[in-house]
């Protein structure tokens, strides 16, 4: 297949004796191109896993639970295979064992920390009493109530009021509140319990302590004080500890992984008392590489290539035919895209994977949409970071990338648009001269970028209505240019999908449902356009001969029109088994479809034009109205400020969101939506990848 299809595939078969299976597992895994199949143990039993398997596992859950809380934030570095291969069998393991046993003391001493902050926090409420412990224990005939209540002065008085015999000490808290030791015989201990609970009582448990409450204060928190010089030096000696071991701590694990992944692996393996057979698919272009290397570990190795079954995938179900695994193959720069790609499933092995086609398209549309030079600046910034930060996360990585190509698109788009944080900084032509932007000159500076200062402006009339210009004024003169322009982009890319569609029919299903399935909407969309391009601008033009030519575009789009409408009904009745009936009735409303997935690409305009309008309001509003007014309202200009510095925060936030969930729906649901099937599983090549451990 071609670079815009996923890879070729060739099944593999690996058979061995019992013998071979582990060294051939472990040659699998460091070959990492074979994505294996798991055996469903009908016909052969599967394995077990070695006893490796066990020993490993715990090893790699004690150094997880190290690394989850050293935190693996600061760690850099990468460790050699080599070096790390023999930490985990040196006095590293050792080491990471006692890294445990002082993080499991931190954990304790934070514990006993927060115990004593606790009881000092209950003490210094206790302490204005002025009682010692032992005076709230040790009685016969009296009954000690400690505890807070809402009001302090109308609980004492209506205890006084209510009990003949009662001591009472209390202290004030926030407000009314306050706390009450109320001593009392046991006698009357049950219309004290009622007193109180009529003033919100909420009892207090007596702590345990002897002598005074502030010396207890006081001793405990001396011994917090100890207990946190403890935590410092731990704290201290773990930072060292994963400043020196954290990276071979990182690459062990990944190393942990990559062997429980091996040691486990036969239990994915048809076994039997004697020998093995293992299945899986691999690259076509990698399979005479594999079989021979292979070879040298299994008694026999078979690879077949994969054919398509005649028909396509579309006449077999899944229990027919087993299709491989997709992997896909795109240029470097196309990548980042298949985070989309795969955002909605792997396309059907044999299908077009449409990652590189968006590597043009979704820049397009998103620099189109947003097209501001100062915007553009802080995505690329933000994907700089991303970039740094998550260097070693492959998806993270990707992303960045894709950050990077939306953004230089937003900056080319902003130097067309001259437009600079919301401010279109280039001046204009009117009335026979020059008039320079209100722009502040942080922002009018860019025009020496431009040919004379900026001021010029080269405008290309083309076919159809098809307006350029340079420099584009997508918010002023040419607003309706704009609109134009992405009616005519958006049916050209969906005549694009559509093509895609017709190939991938004409390849999977044959010629005539090419025809019918995806020449149908073809016709429909062209037809369409020139019927509606013509009826709807003949009126306007005085030109016989160019009248005459509408007419002739209006005539024949009409026919191509309904040539492609009467496609789509046997479509409908004979590829998706629709009665002829309601095929016939569904036919012209499905039609319509056409032209309410061409009028969607106005939304490139729409939220153009709605982003731009949100900078510039606090542009008008905040920075020109305040922040360069005059004295008067020189109070305002910090608030100002803060409010301009939001709005524009509001709008690069809001510009990267909403446009790229616009590209992304038009992606998905409007181009896509004319050729692309799901259904591929992702090719996943046995054996970890290593990211965080230096290849020797």
């Amino acid at each position: 297949m071609s670079g815009l299809t996923a890879a070729e595939m060739s099944h593999i078969l690996v058979a061995g004796t019992s013998d071979e299976l582990t060294p051939t597992l472990e040659l699998a895994a460091r070959l990492r191109s074979i994505h294996l199949i798991d055996h469903d143990g009908e016909e052969l039993g599967l394995g077990s896993p070695n006893e490796a398997a066990d020993g490993i596992s715990q090893r790699l859950a004690t150094m997880r639970g190290c690394l989850s809380q050293l935190g693996a934030s600061s760690i850099t570095g990468l460790p050699t295979l080599k070096d790390a291969r023999a930490s985990l069998e040196g006095s590293f393991v050792e080491s990471t064992d006692s890294i445990i046993e002082d993080l499991k003391r931190l954990d304790s001493i934070r514990s006993e920390i927060d115990d004593l902050n606790g009881r000092v926090a209950l003490l210094a409420r206790l302490a204005p009493l002025g009682l010692e412990f032992e005076l709230f224990e040790g009685y016969d005939s009296l009954s000690v109530h400690l505890g807070e209540v809402a009001d302090l002065d109308g609980c004492r008085s209506a205890l006084n009021h209510s009990i003949k015999d009662v001591l009472i000490f209390g202290s004030s808290g926030k407000g009314k509140q306050g706390i009450l030791a109320i001593f009392c015989e046991k006698s009357s201990s049950d219309s004290v319990d009622t007193v109180l609970t009529e003033h919100a009582f909420q009892s207090i448990a007596v702590p345990d302590g002897q002598g005074s409450m502030l010396e207890q204060i006081a001793a405990l928190k001396k011994q917090t004080k100890e207990l946190q010089s403890q935590e410092k030096t731990l704290r201290a000696g773990l930072e060292s500890w994963k400043g020196e071991h954290g990276a071979m701590l990182v690459g062990g694990i990944e190393l942990l992984e990559s062997d429980f992944e091996v040691e486990t692996a036969p239990v994915r393996v048809a076994v039997s008392e004697h020998a093995f057979i293992l299945e899986g698919w691999v690259l076509t272009e990698e399979s005479e590489t594999i079989t021979s290397a292979l070879s040298e570990t299994a008694t026999h190795v078979e690879c077949t290539p994969f054919e398509v079954p005649h028909g396509g995938a579309h006449h077999h179900s899944d229990d027919e035919v087993e299709f491989p695994p997709i992997a896909l193959q795109n240029i470097g720069p196309a990548t980042p895209y298949e985070l989309l790609t795969d955002a909605i499933g792997r396309p059907k092995y044999g299908n077009v994977d449409p990652s590189t086609f968006m590597m043009i398209t979704y820049p397009l549309f998103f620099g189109l949409m947003l097209g501001d030079i100062a915007y553009g600046l802080a995505i690329v910034g933000l994907a700089y970071w991303v970039s740094k930060t998550f260097a070693r996360d492959e998806m993270l990585s990707r992303a960045s990338r894709l950050l990077y190509h939306i953004g230089f698109s937003t900056m080319i788009f902003g130097y067309l648009f001259g437009e600079f944080a919301g401010w279109e900084f280039l001046p204009h032509y009117h009335h026979g001269h020059w008039e320079a932007s209100s722009a502040p000159g942080w922002a009018t500076w860019l025009t020496m970028l431009y040919p004379n200062g900026g001021e010029i402006y080269w405008k290309w009339s083309g076919p159809f209505g098809a307006t350029l210009a340079y420099p584009f004024h997508r918010v002023s003169s040419n607003l309706e240019d704009l609109i134009v322009l992405t009616m005519y982009l958006g049916i050209l890319h969906l005549a694009f999908g559509l093509l895609i569609g017709f190939r991938d029919a004409y390849k999977g299903h044959g010629l005539s449902a090419a025809i019918f399935e995806r020449g149908s909407w073809l016709l429909i969309l062209s037809g369409g356009f020139f019927f509606a391009y013509a009826f709807l601008t003949r009126e306007n033009h005085s030109d016989e001969a160019y009248v005459a030519l509408l007419d002739l575009f209006m005539f024949s789009g009409l026919i191509v029109l309904v040539t492609g409408i009467l496609l789509l009904i046997v479509a409908l009745w004979k590829y998706e088994g629709m009665p002829l009936p309601i095929a016939i009735a569904l036919g012209p409303i499905e039609s319509v479809q056409a032209l309410s997935n061409t009028v969607s690409y106005v939304r490139l305009f729409a939220v153009g034009v709605v982003g731009v309008k949100i900078a510039e309001t606090g542009n008008k509003l905040l920075y020109q109205d305040v922040i360069v007014a005059d004295g008067t309202h020189i109070l305002l200009i910090p608030i100002a400020v803060v409010g301009w510095l939001a709005v524009h925060l509001f709008a690069l936030v809001l510009g990267v969101f909403s446009p790229n969930v616009q590209a992304a729906r038009l992606h998905f649901v409007e181009w896509m939506g004319k050729f692309y099937e799901t259904g591929g599983e992702p090719f996943k090549p046995f054996g970890k990848k290593l990211v965080n451990v230096e290849a020797d």
